[in-house]
């Protein structure tokens, strides 16, 4: 799934929680689409609602290559999730022989290949804006955005990259994405993980905490830094 697509993902689902004081942001890290829900200090969110709510607008979206939903919920830029919910999109019903094989997952089987039919309509009428964003996005002049620090971190045993991201310039970045690289412990390349921050403002210094969920990954390295206006 391309960047352009998780922009979509990502827009898709702050219009469908426009009437909620909440920040929606996506990313993708390989078969997974992480969906983080940042909500002001506060202020209590629903986030079951919230989520039932996104569970109705992502089958109205192409999920190519997604086996699991990760949502996430917690306080706008705070590093400590306070909910959290896996959607497994890949589960398949068990046989059994005494009762006969639940026609359900039949039925949602069938709702998103009609689900696939309606995104390919849109995603006509949307090429031509992601045409635009794609020749838009690049990597930003240099000293404008800047990754102050990043740093490696194991709680409770689960890994985290955290680090701080800076926009130095007079410009709001509709979106900005760090991708790092991943490598185990011989130094051997194993994957890509991206951090995405959306409507940074200028001066604005943004703090990241982003799981890692490869197990055979022991550290990373800045790949590149890219903007949207």
């Amino acid at each position: 799934m391309s960047i352009l697509q998780v922009e979509q993902i990502r827009q898709t689902l702050q219009d469908a929680l426009a009437d909620h004081a909440v920040v929606v942001q996506v990313n993708q890290f390989r078969n997974q689409l992480n969906v983080i829900i940042n909500k002001p200090p506060g202020t209590v969110a629903q986030y079951s609602a919230l989520l039932e709510v996104m569970r109705s607008r992502l089958t109205q979206v192409e999920l190519q290559g997604i086996a699991r939903i990760k949502v996430i919920g917690r306080i706008q830029s705070s590093p400590k999730p306070d909910w959290e919910e896996v959607i497994d999109l890949c589960r398949e019903p068990v046989p059994t022989e005494v009762a006969p094989t639940p026609r359900w997952p039949w039925a949602i089987a069938a709702a998103l290949c009609s689900f696939l039919v309606v995104f390919s309509y849109h995603m006509g009428q949307w090429s031509h804006r992601q045409a635009n964003v794609e020749r838009a996005m690049q990597m930003p002049p240099q000293d404008t955005i800047s990754l102050i620090d990043y740093q490696w971190q194991l709680e409770s045993g689960v890994p985290y990259l955290i680090g701080v991201v800076k926009n130095h310039s007079p410009n709001l970045y509709k979106l900005v994405q760090v991708d790092f690289e991943l490598y185990d412990d011989e130094g051997q390349r194993i994957g890509q993980i991206a951090v995405q921050v959306y409507q940074m403002q200028p001066q604005e210094t943004w703090q990241f905490r982003e799981a890692i969920s490869n197990p055979l990954a022991s550290r990373v390295r800045l790949l590149k830094i890219q903007a949207l206006h």
